[in-house]
């Protein structure tokens, strides 16, 4: 397979945590922000000699700076990562170039925005993706949110007139108090910005939030299952009828002028994860996957310090990948997009892993066959998520229907 590679970068420093946050940042005030884009430098230099000794260096294709949020790092820090970055790897010329960044961490100011903007495309970035979560201020301070609605237009406004053409909103719903016909105003309110792209995610309460707590104690009463799957095909079919690709479970692409054709505006990183492409993982807590091997950062950010203090890579976990390792992923990412996991796909992931099975197929009848050799024990069950509408199993693979994303994890396990 034609193997892309790109680069995750994580800044794990907020100006506030919300209350629904279980992802690794802290709080920026305070924190070590300046040492850490140091320490960062150092492991992209690390890194870079590392593939290269080991023969495994290749062009990178794209480039996502994810939080935490990437925006409230000094520009000059990041700017100086990014020259690093640049000259560590190959990067293609016309690699996709994301930055996450929240509404109001951009300049309160219009004219500091704009020189922050200006700056982000002097680096190469060229796509933005941006945390809105809610256009209702009550629902905003209710999430822990720092913006307001009234942000969010304000920077869409100077981030278009800056000539960034490439924009992700991120949609939240399901969240306590809401109903789907305030989840769906929100997304009217967003599909007004003509974004070119939409994330939506359902709100998880996670263990260790603030939000995890108030559950646990009867402070908050989650929306049920039937009211939240009833608002996700809601909001599926809202931006279907507004022009946007449904390309993977969460996640919308405006179509370009071909409406036949696939979106242009579909994420190239997150689509390296979905389609079992390599990355490397950079910063505190990232993972990567190159060459076969799953690794993992340390997330404790003194040892992340030390480590590149003392000229060693921060790696805390280590994983080469089997064949079945190989094709279970393929298969539990790739049912994620719509069009799903070919059999050719998946076996060719299989074969790739070094302890892989003498196997020769040449046509798609061989695939087939050696796919369901392979998930002998998963066949049954999987043909009777087909009868009941949920999976669609043909003669080159198989995909999920829009109901049977409702139950992704139980088919997606089978796999595993």
């Amino acid at each position: 397979m034609d193997k892309k590679r790109g680069i995750y970068i994580h800044m794990p420093f907020c100006v506030q945590k919300c209350r629904y946050c279980a992802f690794l940042s802290f709080n920026a005030e305070g924190s070590p922000r300046k040492e850490y884009t140091d320490a960062l430098e150092k492991e992209i230099k690390l890194r870079a000699a590392f593939e290269k000794e080991n023969g495994t260096d290749k062009p990178i294709d794209t480039i996502y700076i994810g939080g935490g949020t990437p925006s409230v790092m000094d520009i000059s820090s990041m700017s100086e990562m990014v020259k690093t970055l640049r000259r560590s790897f190959e990067v293609d010329p016309g690699a996709e170039f994301t930055l996450e960044a929240n509404p109001a961490t951009l300049g309160r100011k219009d004219g500091v925005m704009l020189a922050k903007l200006q700056a982000y495309k002097f680096m190469g970035v060229n796509r933005l993706s941006m945390g809105v979560q809610s256009m209702d201020n009550d629902r905003l301070h209710f999430l822990g949110r720092i913006h307001t609605a009234e942000n969010v237009a304000r920077d869409m406004d100077i981030i278009r007139r800056k000539g960034f053409d490439n924009v992700n909103l991120d949609l939240m719903f399901s969240i306590p108090g809401e109903s789907g016909d305030d989840a769906l105003d929100d997304l009217d309110k967003i599909i007004a910005f003509s974004p070119e792209h939409i994330s939506c995610y359902s709100l998880q309460i996670e263990e260790g939030t603030p939000f995890g707590k108030m559950a646990e104690e009867g402070e908050l009463i989650e929306v049920s299952d039937e009211e939240d799957r009833e608002t996700f095909h809601r909001i599926c079919r809202r931006l279907r009828e507004a022009g946007y690709e449904h390309y993977e479970i969460s996640n919308f692409a405006r179509k370009g002028d071909d409406p036949d054709a696939p979106s242009p505006y579909r994420s190239k990183h997150n689509s390296l994860y979905w389609n079992m492409d390599e990355y490397i993982g950079l910063g505190l807590g990232a993972s990567g996957f190159i060459n076969g091997v799953r690794y993992k950062n340390t997330s404790d950010l003194n040892e992340y310090l030390s480590a590149l203090g003392e000229g060693r890579l921060p790696v805390a976990e280590e994983h080469k990948n089997t064949a079945f390792d190989n094709i279970s992923e393929a298969v539990f990412t790739g049912l994620r997009r719509r069009e799903g996991i070919s059999y050719k796909d998946a076996v060719l992931a299989y074969m790739e892993a070094d302890d892989a099975e003498e196997r020769d197929p040449d046509s798609a009848d061989d695939f087939r066959e050696c796919f369901w050799e392979i998930f002998a024990e998963a066949k049954e069950e999987a043909f009777g998520y087909a009868e009941r509408g949920l999976l669609i199993i043909d003669n080159e693979g198989l995909k999920l229907t829009e109901q049977g994303i409702d139950i992704s994890n139980s088919i997606m396990s089978l796999f595993v």
